[in-house]
């Protein structure tokens, strides 16, 4: 019990000790990972599966994955842009698991040119981070976990450090088939700043839940991000709008349907996504996202598809497996 209210003081004093700093580096963290939460409106933290990649979004789902599992993801960002990534998760108890994971973010070659436009050579640009969990089981339905974050970024000849750390409580009744989380993601700050100017980390404060169905093969999701963000120009493009909106810009939604035990098919929608990627154009799909996975043995595969930026959509996909 000394150990959960320790913990619980974390999860929620860490938020008020966040820096607002002018900028913010390192967006990439936003990005998802686990092809089931980005099928699901680009973010999730409350689902329980057998599922090592969910560690990113909440770290205390880490519980839930099966030990010695090798986790392998990839997307498609932008054009020449993709993201690699791999993870492995370790039993280190009957109530704890630990997971080690790295992403890396490569925008491949582009061009540099002088201030008079004349092109003078190439230059490359990548962005990686390096992850360790820790989740541990509380009691029979309460789980915590912490994740800890080594972040690297070189863009060309100039490059910055940071480390970052992720705070996550999950609660879940089997019985009943409910789900409940709260997470406090990249809390931390810059080590090695890119020109002298410090910038915070893309903080996100969230609370979701999920509920499967009593008679139907169909579980629901409602995520809310964002939520040290109450203020209109806090949001991208939105000035004027009115609380009702500003509300509306925190719900992430999104179903399961089950067909069999061994497969899922997932859609979600991301209010604050569509209204970001609109571009001044009614643009109706925007923010939507789906996927699907199965699973094989001890294998299992996951895709989804969605889109994060104005300029292209994404295709992620999972692969686990374990040895």
């Amino acid at each position: 019990m000394k150990r959960l209210l320790i913990y619980l003081c974390m999860v929620c004093s860490m938020p008020l000790l966040h820096a607002q700093d002018a900028g913010t580096a390192f967006q990439f963290l936003q990005l998802p990972v686990s092809s089931h939460a980005a099928a699901l409106g680009g973010d999730n933290i409350s689902i329980i599966e057998d599922d090592a990649t969910l560690a990113y979004h909440n770290p205390a789902l880490l519980t839930d994955a099966s030990e010695r599992m090798l986790s392998l993801n990839y997307m498609n960002y932008l054009q020449r842009t993709n993201v690699l990534g791999a993870g492995y998760t370790i039993k280190t108890g009957e109530r704890s698991i630990v997971g080690l994971e790295a992403q890396y973010l490569d925008f491949g070659k582009m061009k540099n040119t002088d201030a008079d436009g004349n092109i003078i050579g190439d230059f490359s640009a990548k962005d990686m981070v390096l992850m360790g969990t820790y989740s541990f089981d509380f009691s029979e339905r309460l789980t915590g976990g912490v994740s800890g974050k080594f972040i690297y970024s070189n863009y060309e000849h100039v490059y910055s450090l940071a480390l970052g750390v992720d705070l996550g409580l999950n609660y879940y009744n089997p019985e009943t088939m409910f789900s409940a989380s709260i997470v406090a993601r990249n809390l931390g700050g810059q080590v090695k700043t890119y020109d002298g100017t410090q910038e915070a980390l893309p903080f996100n404060l969230l609370v979701g839940i999920s509920k499967d169905l009593e008679h139907a093969p169909v579980r629901l999701s409602l995520t809310l991000t964002d939520l040290h963000k109450w203020q209109a120009e806090d949001f991208y493009n939105s000035s004027d709008d009115s609380w009702s909106k500003i509300l509306m810009k925190h719900f992430i939604i999104g179903a399961d349907i089950f067909p069999s035990p061994s497969t899922y098919l997932s859609v979600g929608y991301n209010f604050l996504l569509h209204s970001e990627l609109q571009n001044n154009a009614r643009r109706a799909l925007e923010g939507f996202s789906l996927g699907g996975g199965l699973q094989v043995h001890n294998m299992k595969i996951g895709v989804s598809y969605g889109k994060y930026h104005i300029a292209a959509s994404s295709l992620m996909m999972n692969f686990s497996m374990g040895i």
